[in-house]
């Protein structure tokens, strides 16, 4: 699992959820929320774990958050905040913005004004999002009847290899549906002599745990 670095803005039930989950799967996790109370509540147990307001522009600009792979608000309780705190990311270079929404009416304004995703959640999605983030060669798994179905980008450590030596269906008991280019756009043949470049989008089938653990990719 590679490992990365992440700023969690509101120390909330989501946010803390969240960046603990974060911190649990191996990643550097910034906390940032205007409650002190907060922030000593969760101190001990994350990267870093600042007092601050995201929703100025001092603030923002001090934490550097173009070094951040993701950088998430949520604090949705305070839309206005999350609003200016939106823009205030996005004029500072911020990488990638996942922004917590209220509503639906909420959802709309944050991607016209750049959110690079926006999800209404529950509590258990912070736990999920931290999985999908740590697995950024897996772009969607399901289950299936006691198997899973996975949209998956090959890692750099499968590539240049031909299927026949990779042997993934007898090694793994991973069966590849479909193979992609990188821009997903055009079909490849599959046979023994198909050499997967680093990049290419497939579509597999096969045990879940053996997915994740084939194409999680390698540590940094």
């Amino acid at each position: 699992m590679a490992k990365n670095c992440y700023a969690v803005f509101g120390a909330g039930s989501f946010g803390a959820k969240l960046a603990l989950a974060l911190t649990n799967e191996g990643h550097d996790v910034l906390v940032c929320d205007r409650s002190a109370a907060k922030i000593d509540e969760i101190r001990d147990q994350v990267a870093d774990a600042v007092i601050g307001d995201v929703s100025n522009e001092g603030t923002v600009r001090e934490l550097n958050v173009s070094k951040f792979d993701a950088v998430i608000l949520g604090m949705s309780s305070y839309f206005e905040d999350q609003v200016l705190a939106l823009t205030l990311l996005k004029q500072e270079g911020a990488k990638k913005v996942i922004v917590k929404s209220g509503s639906p009416i909420q959802e709309r304004i944050l991607y016209r004004l750049g959110a690079d995703e926006v999800i209404q959640v529950d509590l258990d999605v912070a736990t999920r999002l931290a999985r999908r983030l740590s697995l950024a060669n897996i772009a969607d798994i399901f289950e299936f009847k006691g198997s899973a179905i996975a949209d998956v980008s090959v890692p750099a450590e499968l590539s240049g290899i031909p299927l026949s030596k990779l042997d993934i269906r007898n090694k793994y008991n991973i069966t590849i549906l479909v193979i992609r280019d990188a821009a997903g756009v055009n079909d490849r043949a599959i046979g023994p002599d198909t050499v997967l470049a680093e990049g290419d989008q497939l579509t597999v089938f096969g045990d879940r745990q053996s997915i994740i653990e084939l194409f999680k990719g390698k540590n940094k």
